[in-house]
C-alpha cells in the first residue's frame, strides 16, 4: 500500500495558518489590510490580553456581499485577482485569499458585515474552520471581525506565544506601521479598553508621525520628495539627534505595503554613512511608489518581502532621495559653552533663553578665579553644571581653576602622577567635587607604591605611566605623556569611559543607588511599545538610576538618571538604554550581560568627549584615575585607551634610523 496520502481540508488550513498567522499581530495585520482594501476611512482595532483572548477589527468600508460571506472563509478565495496575469499588477494589500481561512482555522471567528445596497447585515460564526452559524442582523455599513481564543486548537503554536505585554507590543508596532502607510485613514488602537493610538486620518503624514511618536520628533525631520522615471519616493528622514540603537524606527512602504527590504535598508544606511556613528540607525519613514511590473510582492506568505526586477535602480533612487533630503535640511550647528543649538528651527523665545544663559556663562568665564566673590554667578554655574554627580570630569572651561594659585605646588604642564599629592585645596577651593568613593584620602595614601597601580602583567606599563610627564594635548582629544624614550597617547574619551564604567559597575554590583535626581523632571514621549518595554523593565531601569513614572498619553516623567553632566541629554541617554534593553533582552549572542551593556551605554554618554579642551589639572586627574584600574588599557567595548610609541619608531619615520 502506498504511503502518500492527500491531507484533509482541516490539516491543510492549519498548515496554511502556520505560514500566515504567527501571532496576534499577524491577525491584526491581515484584518486591517482587508479593511484598507475595502476602502475604509476609519478603522478600529481592539485587543485584550495581547490579542490572545480577543481581537476585534471594525471598519466603515464597502462590506462583503451576502452571497460572498461564506466563500470568504474558504482557502484561496479572493476578490482581488482572477487570473495569474493579475499577479504582475497587484495594487491591493491582500490577494492570496488565505487570511480569513487561516485565521478561522486556529480560532473562533465572528464576522458582521453589510454593504450599502442592503438594509441588513450578515452575521457568520466560524470555529476551527467550520461554519457554525449564519444569520441576518442589523448593522452599519462596513465589516467587524471578532477573533477569540487564538490557537485554542493548536496548543503547540499557543505555547510559543510570549507574555501578553510583549504580544501587545507587536500589535502596537504593526498598527503603527499601517497607520504610517495610510495617513488618509483614521486608525484607532484600543488595548484592554484604553485608546493607545488614534491618528487623524487627514492625509498628512507628519500629523500621523506626531500621533505615534509624539510632537517633539517633528522638529528633527526633513521631508523627502524625489522622483525618477518609474519610481517616486516620499516621506521623512530624521537627523542624528533622533537616531536609535536599532531599526525599530524605520518604516518602508512599497506601493502602500509595509515591507522589509535589504536593498532599501542598505541604501538608507549608505546615505547616512557619514552622518551617524557606527551602531546608530536613523528615523526614516519612506514611501516608494513604483511601477507594479517592476516589483514582485508574491514572494513571502505574510507579504513582508518584495523582489525588484532592477535592484540597482531602486538602491540608487532611495540613496539619492534620502541624501538629497539630508543635504537640503542640513544647517550649521553652533556650539556655545554647554548649550548646543542643533540644526533644527527653534522659537525666538527659546533662542533668547539660550543666549541669556550663554551670556551668564561668558561673564562667569571672564571672571574665573574671582567667582567666589560673586554669588549670583556661582549659582548660575551650579545650575548649569551640577558638580555633585558621579561624572567627576566635566572637562570644560566652566570649572574654576586659577593656575597662578598652584604655581607654588606644581608648574602647569609638569604634572607627574605623585601618589602623595593632596587635592584638598583644589577640591575645596576651586569648585571641583568628586564622587564620595574617590575622596581626598585616596590621593593621600600610599596604596599604589612600588608600581602596583595595575595588577599582575600590567605592573610595568603602569609604573612607566605613573612616572611620566604630561607634554601636550593633541586635537583636544589625545593626552600626550613622555617617559624617557617612550610616548604614551591617551584617548581622553575612551579612558574616561572605562573609568565611568568601572565606577558604575561597582555601584550596580553592590546595589548602591545610581540615581541622581534632576532639578526639573523631564517629560519623554514614547511609542506604546516603548512605554510597555520601559514599564516591563522598570526595576532594572530604576536600579540603573532612571526613576520615572507614567504621565499619560504614552509618556513618562523622568525624575533621575545615573549621572548629570550636560543639559538636555536626559532623553538621549534614556533612549539609548531602552534601545539596549530592547535589543539585548533574551539575545545574549555576544556573551554580554544585559546590565553590563546598559552600563556601557551610560558610561559612554557620561564620559568626557573628544575635541574638548582639558586644563592640566583635569588631564592629571584623568590619568591618575585611569591607572588605578585593573584594566586601564581598553574602553568597555575594547577600543584602546592608551597607545605607546617609541622614540626609535619616530626617528625611523624621519629616516634618522633605518
Amino acid at each position: 500500500m502506498g504511503k502518500i496520502i492527500t491531507l484533509d481540508e482541516n490539516t491543510i488550513n492549519k498548515i496554511a495558518a502556520g505560514e500566515v498567522i504567527e501571532r496576534p499581530a499577524s491577525v491584526v495585520k491581515e484584518l486591517m489590510e482587508n479593511s484598507i482594501d475595502a476602502g475604509a476611512k476609519r478603522i478600529s482595532a481592539e485587543i485584550k490580553k495581547g490579542g490572545i483572548s480577543l481581537i476585534k477589527v471594525t471598519d466603515d468600508g464597502c462590506g462583503i456581499e451576502e452571497d460572498d460571506v461564506q466563500i470568504a472563509f474558504e482557502r484561496h478565495s479572493t476578490s482581488k485577482i482572477k487570473h495569474s496575469e493579475d499577479l504582475s499588477s497587484i495594487l491591493t494589500l491582500g490577494f492570496r485569499g488565505e487570511a480569513l481561512a487561516s485565521i478561522a482555522a486556529v480560532s473562533k471567528v465572528e464576522m458582521v458585515t453589510r454593504t450599502a445596497n442592503k438594509s441588513y447585515g450578515i452575521n457568520i460564526f466560524v470555529e476551527g474552520g467550520k461554519i457554525q452559524g449564519l444569520k441576518k442582523v442589523g448593522a452599519p455599513i462596513g465589516t467587524t471581525v471578532t477573533v477569540r481564543e487564538l490557537f485554542y486548537n493548536t496548543p503547540a503554536r499557543f505555547k510559543f506565544l510570549k507574555k501578553d505585554s510583549t504580544e501587545t507590543g507587536y500589535v502596537s508596532d504593526i498598527i503603527s506601521r499601517i497607520a504610517l502607510g495610510n495617513p488618509d485613514i483614521s486608525i484607532k488602537f484600543i488595548n484592554n479598553g484604553t485608546v493607545v493610538i488614534h491618528t487623524p486620518g487627514n492625509n498628512d503624514l507628519l500629523s500621523t508621525i506626531a500621533s505615534i511618536y509624539g510632537t517633539e520628533i517633528i522638529r528633527y525631520l526633513s521631508e523627502i520628495n524625489y522622483r525618477e522615471e518609474y519610481i517616486k519616493i516620499t516621506g521623512y528622514a530624521g537627523s542624528a539627534e533622533i537616531s536609535r540603537g536599532n531599526r525599530n524606527h524605520q518604516s518602508v512602504f512599497v506601493n502602500g505595503r509595509y515591507i522589509k527590504s535589504k536593498i532599501i535598508t542598505s541604501a538608507i544606511d549608505e546615505a547616512y554613512k557619514t552622518i551617524l556613528m557606527k551602531g546608530r540607525f536613523p528615523f526614516v519613514v519612506l514611501k516608494v511608489e513604483i511601477n507594479t511590473a517592476e516589483v514582485d510582492v508574491n514572494v513571502h506568505p505574510a507579504k513582508l518581502e518584495v523582489r525588484f526586477s532592477n535592484e540597482n535602480d531602486v538602491f540608487r533612487a532611495v540613496y539619492n532621495a534620502v541624501i538629497s533630503s539630508l543635504v537640503k535640511g542640513a544647517k550649521i550647528s553652533e556650539y556655545n559653552g554647554k548649550t548646543r543649538i542643533n540644526s533644527i528651527p527653534v522659537s525666538a523665545e527659546t533662542r533668547d533663553t539660550i543666549k541669556e544663559k550663554q551670556q551668564t556663562i561668558d561673564l562667569y568665564d571672564q571672571n574665573r578665579g574671582y567667582i567666589n566673590k560673586n554669588k549670583e554667578l556661582r549659582e548660575s554655574k551650579d545650575l548649569l553644571n551640577d558638580s555633585n554627580n558621579a561624572c567627576s570630569y566635566g572637562g570644560n572651561d566652566l570649572y574654576v581653576y586659577d593656575k597662578d594659585s598652584h604655581a607654588k605646588d606644581m608648574e602647569a604642564g609638569d604634572y607627574r602622577f605623585d601618589n602623595n599629592y593632596n587635592n584638598n585645596n583644589f577640591d575645596n577651593n576651586y569648585g571641583r567635587n568628586y564622587d564620595n568613593e574617590y575622596d581626598n584620602d585616596e590621593y593621600e595614601n600610599n596604596e599604589y607604591e612600588n608600581g602596583e597601580y595595575g595588577k599582575g602583567e600590567y605592573g610595568n606599563d603602569i609604573e612607566q605611566i605613573r612616572n611620566s610627564k604630561i607634554v601636550g594635548h593633541l586635537f583636544s582629544t589625545y593626552i600626550l605623556l613622555q617617559k624617557n624614550d617612550c610616548i604614551f597617547i591617551v584617548d581622553q574619551h575612551a579612558a574616561h569611559e572605562r573609568i565611568m564604567f568601572e565606577r558604575l559597575r561597582e555601584k550596580f554590583k553592590n546595589n548602591q543607588n545610581l540615581a541622581q535626581f534632576l532639578i526639573t523632571p523631564v517629560l519623554i514621549e514614547l511609542t506604546y511599545q516603548e512605554l510597555q518595554q520601559a514599564l516591563e523593565n522598570k526595576n532594572l531601569l530604576n536600579k540603573l538610576g532612571f526613576i520615572f513614572e507614567e504621565f499619560g498619553n504614552n509618556s513618562i516623567l523622568l525624575r533621575s538618571m545615573p549621572y548629570k553632566d550636560q543639559e538636555g541629554d536626559e532623553k538621549e541617554v534614556f533612549f539609548k538604554v531602552l534601545d539596549c534593553i530592547t535589543t539585548y533582552s533574551g539575545k545574549l549572542d555576544n556573551g554580554l550581560k544585559l546590565e553590563e551593556e546598559a552600563l556601557y551605554q551610560i558610561a559612554c554618554k557620561a564620559a568626557i568627549k573628544a575635541n574638548l579642551n582639558l586644563d592640566d589639572r583635569e588631564k592629571y586627574e584623568l590619568i591618575n584615575e585611569l591607572i588605578k584600574l585593573d584594566n586601564p588599557y581598553t574602553c568597555p567595548h575594547g577600543r584602546p585607551t592608551i597607545i605607546k610609541v617609541y622614540k626609535d619608531d619616530i626617528e625611523k619615520m624621519f629616516k634618522r634610523k633605518v
